[in-house]
């Protein structure tokens, strides 16, 4: 999705005290913006850079007012000495982010007082130092607006789930919070998908997974094809709304499909396949994780994982996320192949599940919403060796624990994206939970 950036000039104004003396500003803030703009169409991917627009005076501002209705940020490039007047009445006047762009790490004195005029305002501005800063904010802003154009599908018959109740008692909270749609479908619906899936397809399907893994369990074999037809059905209804999120209530499908066939016909495998798909799953009507899922790959762009919370080591400061079935590949982003697990099935009572064991030596970065989502629990860590899944190094366990907990299933991601995830919370006003460091 591209962020749409309206470049911002401000200038010619009349400098009595040089016209005194004959001289000419040189060069201009036009002519300044101008040079700098080939460098940064350069350092921003996925962006559509507007035309310059220069504010000479106050009778320009109406001007790049309705320039910026187009636009999801204002990046102010140059400003004269004396423009920083009508500089900031133009750029209170806006109602998308403004970014005041520095070169060479010097905030100055024009961009340093507009700056501080406008968050005194408390209007949404940001100041960057350098270019490395500049994509960073680029990113997290188009993670915003990613998240205002997602839409989910809920799987399941009501707020919260059979399995996880630290989750939004309702759409609208996700909706006004964060600008996500939730669109709610019954198990019954499931069903009827699931039923009327292409027992072919299916067939086909199961065979993909089996070709993709490394080691399969003969009691994974067993309700694979019917497994398959769980993907298929989740798909079908992904189309249906159009969604490019979905969380299924499986606790709830677990229940009817063991007591009506005798074994449990998962969604975890479907799970995975979504994922790779590039379709943010969850399981359990997890809405919590979903969501971070979303804030997650919006800010790294790479897949995410999702786990339980497992144990808590305090001598090597770690934590395990893991004991999960549906395991994401391609974690790396450099994969294009459905590969690499382990199948068996899910805790002896049927179905198929995957599951990945893990080297260590990975930064990856941890996150939850919390149920109100009011509270981002975030922390970088470094991967440990596992058999299964995850255990990071974090920090502070205790703190984590205690403090920074705020729900079961957390989310991973590979590479440390703690200042994008941390940026993108307070942009949507959450509040972020970072455990301490470990005290050596």
């Amino acid at each position: 999705m591209n962020l749409k950036i309206q470049p911002v000039a401000f200038g010619s104004v009349d400098w009595l005290s040089r016209a005194k003396l004959d001289m000419e500003l040189k060069p201009t803030a036009r002519e300044l913006a101008v040079r700098r703009l080939p460098k940064i169409s350069e350092d921003l991917r996925d962006v559509e850079l507007f035309d310059l627009c220069e504010v000479d005076s106050s009778d320009d501002i109406g001007k790049m007012v309705e320039l910026s209705r187009e636009a999801d940020m204002i990046l102010v490039l140059a400003a004269e000495l004396l423009s920083v007047r009508h500089a900031a009445k133009a750029l209170s006047a806006v109602r998308i982010p403004v970014v005041i762009a520095c070169e060479d790490s010097r905030p100055g004195a024009v961009f340093s007082d507009m700056y501080g005029c406008l968050k005194a305002d408390q209007h949404d501005v940001y100041l960057t130092l350098d270019e490395i800063e500049l994509q960073t904010l680029a990113q997290v802003i188009r993670a915003k607006k990613r998240l205002a154009n997602t839409k989910a599908l809920l799987i399941g018959d009501g707020y919260p789930s059979h399995s996880q109740v630290a989750n939004p008692d309702s759409a609208r909270v996700v909706e006004e919070k964060l600008g996500v749609v939730i669109v709610q479908r019954s198990i019954a619906d499931l069903r009827s998908q699931w039923e009327a899936a292409d027992e072919d397809a299916a067939k086909a399907q199961a065979q993909v997974w089996l070709d993709g893994a490394k080691a399969v369990a003969d009691s994974a074999r067993r309700d694979i094809v019917q497994s398959a037809k769980m993907y298929l059905a989740m798909k079908s209804m992904i189309k249906e709304v159009g969604a490019n999120a979905l969380t299924i209530d499986c606790r709830a499908w677990d229940l009817l499909s063991c007591e009506e066939f005798h074994s449990f016909y998962s969604p975890c495998m479907g799970l995975t396949t979504l994922r790779w798909e590039g379709i943010l799953a969850s399981c359990e009507a997890d809405i919590c994780a979903m969501l971070s899922m979303c804030m997650l790959n919006y800010v790294s762009e790479l897949p995410p994982f999702l786990g339980n919370i497992g144990k808590v080591d305090r001598e090597r400061g770690s934590v395990g996320i893991g004991g999960h079935a549906s395991c994401t590949v391609n974690m790396d982003g450099k994969g294009d192949k459905l590969e690499g697990y382990n199948l068996r099935d899910y805790g002896g009572r049927g179905g198929v599940a995957s599951y990945c064991s893990n080297e260590g030596g990975d930064d990856v970065t941890i996150a939850r919403l919390d149920k109100n989502l009011n509270y981002l629990s975030v922390a970088a860590g470094k991967t440990l060796p596992t058999q299964q899944c995850f255990e990071v190094a974090l920090g502070d366990v205790d703190d984590f624990i205690h403090r920074c907990l705020v729900g079961d299933h957390h989310i991973v991601v590979y590479g440390d994206h703690l200042k994008e995830m941390t940026m993108l919370a307070r942009m949507l006003d959450i509040n972020v939970l970072t455990p301490k460091p470990t005290v050596i």
